[in-house]
């Protein structure tokens, strides 16, 4: 009996380890040695002054459409996904989510994408050049994205355990209880019905250690230029994509796994789709997964070229998202169905666990169904889940030391370099983040997920549609779009937004209508019944960071100063509808865009 309790180094979870971490590597070591044997130059591109602002760089195309790809697609698209399928009906849930995508999320990316490129300022002052009364909504979208940064990271931080532990044979979380392990060995959580413990509880070593760690291998990837974390994105957006669908090909022929599908596309019930919280549920998943509103889209859009097709690039991107979204799902519920076959425990009642208990749990369980393979696909799906995380950290963590040197510059402090100002800002969310190290940590990461990725996010929607209606306007966005695209070899008439019925009922209806009365119904929801079981003070804490987000948002609203955007004149761009109609099937046309006075 001793000798089975004994752990063992995994052969094949080191292998694939190994094989993973040495991808990167190993394909720019290859692609270095043919361009020398070949005798290929290959000129980096260093960034170029716009001529709007003399220190802002301009990226090239794949990294910016890489950066907002890697941004987009994150770790809820894995495990929150699922869970909002699995609690609001299946297929009606899959319907409200492409429907919030279509009518909230992609829209507002896109309008995003647009501002950005054409007032070319990070977040906070761009809204106070569109009108300075919108700068306390920028310094809010600011406030929330340091927050959701700050307990991000210790997602993160949460699969190192997990795939290092995964060399380990038999896989320690299959001898404890996959439930066990997760909360008493990984959260050292409060066990409520046994212990009396104030607060937060006393802060875990090993928590911290593995925070600390997501945050220096996100700063040495960030604070060494953009030519760094180009080489870095391509190989942390790609490498994901590779290895869910080896999960998907290896989880779908599994026993059961038909059982699992079933429950998650085979099962429409439609009675969902007539509650309100299955679409706020939705919407907030469309929401978090494109992230629009927390100011990064906005942010790496400035420093996009000042032709870029962002139109086009926001199609690519939204596409992609709704795409792995959908996509990484069969994986997940062909292993849930097949968990199920096995353990006698419904797909229904193993589906519905929460994000971090579908991943941590159930998922984690799962793994000892692969029998010989258990090891290397733990390390395949917690790696996945690791560098899926990166990707938005390095967008997000970007974001930050951007406005970080704007509120340098703007009072007059030492302008400092680029990589310490970026490790100024890590250190900061890596102590910060502390707090989720606690005994309850955890609690309070579901919690601020929830106020802060649910319902803020849903308010900074509403509000910033607001100002884009009533200070940007529909005409400036089609102005800006017509203008940067303009004379581009696709379009060179220039490229109008489209289909126009579609984005300017989103534009004027849909996106502030359904971000408002969605944020409305959830903060009326836990004011009469509060938010699940979590204790009283922990939901205060949502409620204090959300009332603050609200505070700082209306804090400049009284400002009467006029925009600081410059006029312009809707006689030069003339597009008709028939030119768009013609363009989307390819058909010939006259020029629509006249832009002779203002290019």
């Amino acid at each position: 009996q001793e000798s089975t309790n004994k752990m063992a180094l995994s052969a094949s979870g080191l292998f694939t380890l190994l094989a993973v971490l040495l991808v990167g590597p190993i394909y720019y070591g290859g692609l270095h040695i043919y361009r020398n044997r070949n005798g290929i130059v290959v000129e980096e591109s260093s960034p170029k002054p716009d001529a709007n602002d003399e220190e802002r760089d301009v990226i090239d195309t794949q990294h910016y459409l890489f950066a907002l790809i890697g941004y987009a697609i994150g770790i809820g698209n894995v495990w929150r996904f699922p869970y909002v399928i699995a609690q609001n009906g299946g297929g009606a849930a899959l319907v409200a989510y492409i429907v919030s995508a279509i009518l909230v999320a992609c829209p507002l990316f896109l309008y995003e994408m647009i501002m950005g490129q054409h007032i070319k300022l990070s977040t906070i002052r761009c809204y106070d050049k569109v009108r300075p009364r919108w700068k306390g909504l920028g310094i809010a979208s600011g406030f929330m994205l340091f927050v959701v940064l700050c307990y991000y990271g210790m997602v993160i931080a949460y699969t190192l355990p997990y795939i290092w532990n995964s060399l380990q044979t038999p896989l320690p979380w299959i001898a404890a209880g996959a439930e066990n392990y997760w909360l008493n060995t990984v959260l050292s959580s409060v066990d409520e019905q046994t212990e009396t413990v104030s607060g937060l509880g006393g802060v875990q070593a090993n928590l911290v250690a593995a925070l600390f760690c997501v945050w220096l291998i996100v700063f040495m990837t960030v604070g060494f230029g953009r030519e760094v974390l180009a080489k870095i994105t391509y190989v942390t957006v790609l490498l994901p994509v590779a290895l869910v669908v080896i999960m998907v090909i290896r989880t779908v022929f599994l026993e059961g796994a038909g059982e699992g599908i079933r429950f998650y596309i085979g099962r429409f019930e439609i009675e969902y789709l007539w509650n309100a919280r299955t679409w706020a549920a939705a919407c907030g998943q469309a929401l978090f997964s494109m992230s629009p509103g927390l100011g990064t889209v906005i942010t790496y859009s400035s420093y996009a070229k000042p032709k870029e097709d962002v139109y086009r690039a926001c199609m690519i991107v939204s596409l992609s998202n709704c795409f792995f979204s959908i996509f990484a799902a069969f994986a997940t519920f062909a292993l849930v169905g097949h968990m199920a076959s096995q353990s006698g425990v419904s797909v229904e009642d193993l589906a519905k666990r929460n994000g971090s208990g579908l991943a941590f749990i159930t998922m984690a369980e799962a793994m000892q169904y692969f029998g010989a393979a258990a090891n290397a696909m733990s390390v395949l799906f917690f790696f996945t889940l690791f560098l899926l995380g990166l990707d938005s950290a390095y967008a997000m963590e970007q974001t930050l030391t951007s406005y970080a040197l704007d509120f340098f510059a703007e009072r007059g402090l030492p302008k400092l370099p680029r990589w310490k100002m970026s490790m100024l800002c890590c250190t900061g969310s890596a102590f910060v983040g502390m707090i989720f190290c606690t005994r309850r940590g955890n609690e309070l990461l579901e919690v601020f997920d929830h106020f802060i990725g649910s319902i803020a996010l849903l308010f900074v929607a509403f509000m910033e549609a607001l100002m884009m209606n009533w200070d940007f306007t529909y005409q400036r966005m089609e102005y800006a779009l017509a203008k940067a695209t303009y004379n581009n070899p696709d379009t060179p008439t220039g490229r109008r937004l489209g289909p126009t019925s579609l984005c300017k009922l989103d534009f004027f209806i849909t996106v502030p209508v359904l971000a408002g009365a969605l944020a409305l119904y959830l903060i009326v929801l836990d004011i009469k019944d509060g938010y699940g079981t979590y204790p009283g003070f922990i939901q205060t804490w949502g409620w204090v960071v959300l009332v603050l987000i609200f505070l700082i948002s209306f804090s400049t609203l009284y400002k009467k100063d006029p925009t600081q955007l410059a006029a312009f004149d809707m006689e030069d761009i003339k597009i008709d509808d028939s030119d768009v109609d013609n363009r989307n099937t390819g058909e010939a046309s006259a020029p629509a865009v006249q832009l002779s006075e203002v290019i």
